[in-house]
């Protein structure tokens, strides 16, 4: 490779990385992402599944010398923090990478894929076939120790303390109920002939019993007194 097409794919990668801040990918990746070497976590995903294939016979560019620290593993985690930006404590992160290396989702790049600027021979067609070849509890398997791992290498926030209660204020005291007010009785109205009851009542006028026998002149006559 000559050294302007290398120049040509380091500005390329330059400019990637800047689209991925602009658009807020480099965000969504954790920190430890950063702070986990791929070396160090492909060591850790090999001493889980030890059936897994190295695949680290490769030479470097410079001075024929071997590169047995370019793992299978070690450029998956690479490919998939680096090229792509994927978060690693996630499974599902990881099962969309694998998607890319069985030609399901995106397309692997070979001026992408890492190892292809100081190797001699690009892996990326060897992984992929070599990948492509996994049962499906292998890939599981894989997907599994690679987000338990990321995972375990995240700080657990300490809990917040709980929050002193306030104590409630003093409730105000009842009102007492309010004394019933008074209604004066009411006179119902008089009936029809009451006005007759205001007048003043008179007393009739004695009348002495006439007499229906005439009266009788005296005589002089002494009278018979009989008892």
């Amino acid at each position: 490779m000559t050294p302007n097409l290398t120049l040509i794919q380091r500005s390329k990668r330059a400019l990637l990385c800047a689209s991925l801040v602009a658009s807020g990918w480099m965000l969504a990746q954790p920190a430890v992402a950063q702070r986990l070497n791929a070396k160090l976590a492909a060591d850790a995903v090999y001493s889980q599944l030890p059936e897994l294939p190295q695949e680290n016979q490769y030479v470097r560019r410079k001075g024929n010398k071997p590169a047995p620290n370019s793992t299978l593993v070690s450029r998956l985690i690479r490919y998939h923090t680096q090229v792509k930006g994927r978060s690693p404590q996630y499974r599902f992160d990881w099962k969309i990478t694998l998607a890319d290396y069985l030609g399901l989702h995106e397309n692997l790049r070979e001026e992408e894929y890492p190892g292809q600027s100081y190797l001699k021979t690009n892996p990326m067609e060897s992984d992929r076939k070599l990948i492509r070849q996994f049962t499906r509890q292998q890939r599981l398997a894989l997907t599994q120790a690679l987000s338990d791992l990321y995972a375990s290498q995240v700080p657990q926030q300490a809990a917040p303390p709980p929050e002193k209660q306030q104590p409630e204020p003093p409730k105000p005291a009842a009102a007492p109920d309010p004394e019933p007010i008074s209604r004066p009785k009411l006179i119902p109205l008089p009936g029809s002939g009451s006005a007759d009851l205001l007048r003043p009542q008179t007393t009739p006028k004695s009348t002495s019993p006439q007499s229906t026998t005439p009266t009788r002149k005296p005589t002089g006559e002494a009278q018979k007194l009989t008892f």
